[in-house]
């Protein structure tokens, strides 16, 4: 049995030894800096011995040089093409296998050992992870992002890896794979990444999956995490969070923090009338029909003819209206007929139909091709028995059968 084993040691040491003898040619070829002819010599290796670690580690090298050889020349002439255009995996796999076959793996002097050349191929992987976002190959980038990621983790780089990560969930969005872009978008923020649009995509994801505890977590979390500057970036959703739950006092809290910041400011730009619009919308959603008016009516006295402006009045009158018919329809469905009656001929009502008609009207006078102000419209008109421009009807039955 001792003679068996020492036999089978003698065997493995001989074949430790003749890799090592066949490596000193790749490695020779390596310090002179011939990468190309290192390649050459380690193929005749990796015919030999294939399931070597040593092996696969100087392969890991040689591949990086060939990457390096490569980069420099393309570089010195942006039209030279890369000999070796797939030497960043091929060397990344290499170094994984070296590690799969012998976790203890150690290089020859001057070369790189398998973890610090997956660190050396971080920032290769992640780039060519962008060309190929931007070549709109979202399977190629992704593997390439997640790859980097890995390899920055490595090397305790977490803002970078937290990068890669993010890169990986915004290709995932465009494949519409919302399980894997939640995924990397939590992976992502565990390290470190603090975006206002990560939090925001994150709350949606987990707003669609029903999640509402993973929703308030992830507002929570971009409150401290985010700069106080950038609260207000989180500000739509937050208000979407508080329409869902029907909680209007902290939904109104958020517009007042959004608007006490775009009072502030003199003149107001572009986004600040959009997020005006935004806010109108939520409280009109929320019936907090009052808090919209004052607003809409202190946004008009700026923009008299912002058509946002004007819809929005219209619609915070149709939605009023609406809540009157919905309870209409209740007492009548409780047989309630004098109480249904009292409520459909009382004035407010009446009044409420009318404002809602006018603004909708001054609406379209602004903008004649909104679909969901023309529509209010023309169902207004019927319901207050004005007669319907064939204009209108024309808009809208053209739009319905697109």
């Amino acid at each position: 049995m001792k003679k068996l084993m020492l036999v089978i040691l003698g065997l493995a040491l001989g074949t430790s030894l003749f890799a090592q003898s066949c490596l000193d040619d790749v490695w020779q070829a390596l310090r002179n800096g011939q990468a190309p002819k290192a390649k050459k010599f380690l193929d005749e290796c990796m015919k030999s011995y294939p399931d070597n670690a040593q092996v696969w580690l100087m392969k890991g090298n040689v591949y990086y040089r060939l990457y390096e050889t490569d980069a420099e020349k393309q570089k010195a002439d942006p039209s030279y093409k890369a000999r070796f255009p797939n030497a960043v995996m091929e060397a990344n796999d290499a170094f994984l296998q070296a590690l799969k076959l012998d976790s203890k793996v150690q290089p020859k002097s001057g070369m790189m050992g398998p973890k610090l050349g997956q660190r050396a191929l971080a920032y290769p992987l992640y780039d060519m992870g962008v060309a190929a976002q931007k070549a709109q190959k979202f399977d190629d980038a992704i593997q390439y992002f997640k790859l980097a990621a890995n390899n920055f983790e490595l090397g305790e780089e977490t803002s970078n890896a937290a990068l890669a990560y993010y890169e990986s969930a915004v290709c995932y969005l465009f494949k519409k794979d919302s399980k894997n872009e939640i995924i990397m978008l939590e992976k992502a923020i565990a390290n470190g990444y603090t975006s206002p649009n990560a939090y925001t995509e994150l709350y949606y994801l987990y707003k669609d999956q029903g999640d509402t505890a993973k929703c308030v977590n992830t507002l929570n979390m971009a409150l401290t995490k985010l700069p106080p500057e950038q609260h207000v970036l989180m500000a739509e959703p937050r208000m979407d969070f508080y329409a869902m739950v029907d909680d209007s006092e902290k939904l109104v809290a958020v517009v007042d923090e959004v608007m006490a910041g775009i009072n502030a400011k003199n003149p107001s730009s572009p986004d600040d009338t959009t997020m005006i619009t935004i806010c109108v919308t939520y409280l009109n959603n929320n019936k907090a029909y009052a808090k919209a008016e004052t607003i809409l009516n202190d946004a008009m006295a700026k923009y008299p003819k912002n058509f946002d402006f004007i819809s929005q009045m219209g619609y915070r009158y149709y939605e009023e209206m609406h809540d009157y018919m919905d309870k209409v329809k209740e007492l009548q469905n409780e047989k309630r007929w004098n109480d249904a009656n009292a409520i459909n001929l009382s004035p407010e009502f009446k009044q409420v139909k009318v404002d809602a008609h006018d603004w909708c009207e001054r609406a379209y006078q602004v903008n004649s091709d909104n679909f969901d102000n023309n529509r209010r419209l023309r169902e207004l008109k019927v319901l207050l028995q004005k007669e319907v421009p064939q204009e209108l009807n024309d808009k809208i039955n053209a739009r319905m059968k697109e």
